[in-house]
């Protein structure tokens, strides 16, 4: 059995909880450490339990909470080598560090994972597919383009996870300097709604049971724009859509 439970997603944070019978693995931690610790208690993780820390990259709204959550639990935490040579991560005592390589197969217990890479503008960004029994999950936020890879790696997962992080007229409308808007319209920023819908349309299938929708800017987007683009592309496939909050976790999905 695989479960999937996220703790938020936005560009103010940004945090995850996949189980698989012995495994329990939190995927970045990009709220503070209390933050952290509250939404656990919310949906009855214990972070005594986490078996590992996967971090996607070393932005702080994945890595936020982090430096203080290792202060309390000397928990391993799985990373591209250069994320852990950046700032972001200097100072930090990490009791395990174990690097992650595109492509390269990871077990954590019972769970595997086999990261992909994804352009961002990070020292190394990573996507995710968790598997645990034949069920798989697929996790892809902070990219700027779909590349063939991401679209290989994602397809026919039973749930999904991907960026919905703006709609085009609300950035270019908004009040964000020119150099920031053309940083997340670009090749390594982050994907649009209909972006995020293209990616949709080429990976869901019949065999896929939820879609989680991630990463959505709180100045650049609303929940209602990225559902409609989502549901354009979903039309006819009998599926559970969520739009990932950011200020609290979102229903769990178990397969």
């Amino acid at each position: 059995m695989l479960e999937v439970i996220v703790l938020g997603s936005g560009s103010s944070g940004n945090a995850l909880i996949v189980r698989c019978g012995d495994a329990t693995v939190l995927v970045d931690a990009g709220f503070s450490c209390r933050d952290l610790l509250r939404r656990m208690a919310a949906v009855g993780v214990d972070p005594g339990d986490i078996s590992g820390i996967l971090l996607t990259h070393e932005h702080d709204d994945h890595v936020r909470g982090l430096r203080l959550f290792l202060r309390q639990y000397k928990t391993p935490v799985y990373a591209a080598p250069q994320c852990f040579d950046t700032p972001a991560l200097s100072g930090i005592e990490f009791r395990g560090r174990e690097f992650l390589r595109d492509g390269e197969e990871v077990s954590i217990g019972s769970l595997s994972l086999k990261p992909f890479a994804v352009p961002h503008d990070a020292a190394a960004t990573f996507g995710f597919v968790y598997e645990c029994g034949g069920v798989r999950a697929g996790h892809a936020t902070d990219l700027g383009v779909v590349t063939p890879g991401v679209a290989k790696s994602l397809k026919g997962c039973h749930c999904l996870l991907v960026e919905f992080n703006h709609d085009v007229d609300r950035l270019l409308a908004g009040g964000y300097p020119l150099k920031l808007k053309a940083r997340i319209r670009g090749e390594l920023g982050h994907l649009s709604n209909e972006q995020g819908a293209g990616l949709l349309s080429g990976a869901v299938c019949n065999e896929t049971k939820a879609v989680y929708l991630m990463h959505l800017s709180r100045n650049n987007n609303l929940p209602a724009l990225a559902r409609m683009a989502a549901l354009e592309v979903l039309d006819g496939f009998n599926l559970r859509l969520e739009v990932a909050s950011h200020g609290e976790p979102s229903p769990a999905w178990v397969g």
